[in-house]
């Protein structure tokens, strides 16, 4: 596909003869100049770690370094996006797609070689090396020390954030916590070490980090942030682990809760449009970059169709939803609505949408895609943030944990929360559906919250961690729906190791079936 990162591949062979190359974490020695050469208008031949981090500005950029692969496209502009997003059974890559490593996700054709896999490995540990570096050296600056511990508290955050994605996807994964480890060729660390940094590093960020932050600090974690990164850390082990951390997981949704800083927004489209970054519903999102002035996140180019050109309004279609999907919303539910491109006549889209207007005023009609992401123009800057966590999120967590400590009638009011907002439709419309829903039993109610995750969280990266969270046989059974996921099997509840980081450490272990 023109303009896709990583270009073409050799072929991919089918499952039986998926190699077994191993990948490792790439330790550059360069990596903290190259940090450095980040932070600083300074003449990159004169950066180097001795000299940069001295004063509060220097922490202040340090910090800001530290976010920045997430909108790149190793991570969240791409790489990340694309490869949580096709391997599910709410989207597949789109059917003019010609490129033979983003068909082979969305097939399920999992090899060590896909070049997604090797850059969402290589953006996260980026993320770790750059917090590493922030938690060695912002200790010794002088410097206002409330400010330190906030930039302390979002280095160990983003760190926990991005082995909560590693382990989750990889398992077993190098454990590096200091810049000197970093040099080092390491080896997987067990899974139970990597959860225990997870957990030590959000619980110490969570008592560091601001309850709030102001208008020119927007998109900078905060303590919810980490209290929302602790419930999912928690639910996820207590299905996919089987650890019974439900206590832990209720206790630290409800702190956000009970914190009075999130809300929902009064519409569901407005969690989403540019502005979103201002309101309450977003309790963490990596930011776009006419807001924030970070590298374009690019949302619309990989979900909007071809037929409104890429280069005008329009995008590659990278992946686009599937008909089960759109028709399994309940009749009404806003969430679920197709349409037009705002500003066309008719029933405008929400969740979907079927037409839309070139530059040059001409109307045209293609299969539904995504709209629910929508920048303020296109082409033009992606202002459109990805959510990491929603407050209606948190609150699908809480319903999730309470329910599984035997409260369904509590759990099912979080849910029905969730569930009215959506009843507002675009507006203050009290639209019959999604009709409140009755309190019942444990089992049901469990039900209950995992649809009602799939209808409000679709295409913002949790489906494919839900599927994989509910065992094996939910996996495959789910993502039968996908009639392109032709090689799906057990062994894509986790992804292969590259083959590129592996060359660098060839003692570390491949995942099973690659």
């Amino acid at each position: 596909m023109p303009g896709t990162p990583g270009g073409p591949v050799p072929h991919l062979h089918g499952k039986a003869m998926r190699n077994t190359h191993i990948a490792c974490l790439v330790v550059l020695a360069t990596l903290q100049v190259a940090c450095g050469d980040l932070l600083t208008e300074t003449p990159r031949s004169t950066v180097v770690v001795e000299t940069f981090y001295k004063t509060e500005a220097d922490a202040r950029a340090a910090i800001v370094a530290a976010y920045q692969p997430f909108t790149t496209g190793n991570l969240f502009g791409t790489a990340l996006q694309w490869g949580l997003n096709a391997g599910t059974d709410d989207a597949r890559v789109g059917q003019e797609e010609e490129n033979p490593v983003i068909i082979s996700l969305s097939r399920m054709n999992y090899d060590s070689r896909i070049s997604f896999f090797a850059n969402s490995w290589r953006g996260l540990y980026l993320v770790i090396g750059r917090a590493n570096i922030v938690l060695e050296k912002v200790p010794a600056i002088n410097m206002d020390e409330a400010a330190k511990q906030s930039i302390l508290g979002e280095a160990k955050f983003l760190r926990a954030l991005s082995y909560h994605y590693l382990v989750r996807l990889w398992g077993d994964v190098p454990l590096v916590r200091t810049p000197e480890e970093q040099l080092t060729v390491g080896t997987r660390a067990p899974k139970a070490e990597v959860y225990a940094q997870i957990i030590k590093d959000a619980q110490e960020a969570a008592a560091a980090l601001p309850a709030t932050r102001d208008a020119g600090n927007r998109g900078r974690a905060t303590k919810t942030s980490a209290q929302a990164l602790l419930a999912e850390v928690y639910l996820w082990r207590s299905t996919r682990e089987s650890s019974n951390e439900w206590a832990a997981a209720a206790a630290a949704a409800k702190q956000i809760i009970d914190s009075g800083a999130h809300r929902l927004t009064p519409t569901f489209i407005d969690a989403f449009l540019p502005g979103s970054q201002n309101r309450p519903e977003e309790v963490f999102a990596i930011q776009a970059s006419a807001a924030t002035g970070a590298s374009q996140i690019s949302i619309a180019v990989w979900t909007y169709p071809r037929q409104l050109l890429p280069n005008q309004a329009g995008g590659w279609a990278t992946y686009t939803p599937l008909p089960w999907f759109m028709n399994s919303y309940p009749a009404g539910d806003v969430r679920g609505q197709t349409g037009s491109q705002v500003g066309l006549p008719g029933q405008n889209g929400v969740g979907f949408f079927t037409s839309g207007r070139l530059l040059n005023g001409t109307v045209v009609n293609f299969e539904p895609r995504i709209y629910k992401f929508r920048p303020s123009t296109r082409p033009g800057p992606q202002d459109a943030n990805w959510p990491i966590f929603r407050y209606a999120d948190v609150l699908l967590m809480y319903a999730e944990a309470v329910n599984e400590l035997g409260r369904p009638d509590e759990a099912i009011q979080y849910v029905n929360m969730v569930r009215a907002r959506a009843r507002n439709g675009t507006g203050s419309e009290n639209r019959a559906q999604p009709a409140s829903l009755p309190v019942t039993n444990q089992a049901a109610t469990r039900e209950a919250i995992f649809q009602e995750r799939h209808w409000e969280l679709a295409f913002e990266g949790k489906r494919w961690f839900d599927l994989v969270r509910r065992g094996s046989g939910y996996f495959l059974a789910s993502l039968r729906r996908d009639p392109t996921a032709t090689d799906a099997d057990v062994n894509d509840m986790l992804w292969p190791i590259p083959e590129t980081e592996r060359g660098v450490s060839p003692g570390l272990t491949q995942n099973p079936g690659y």
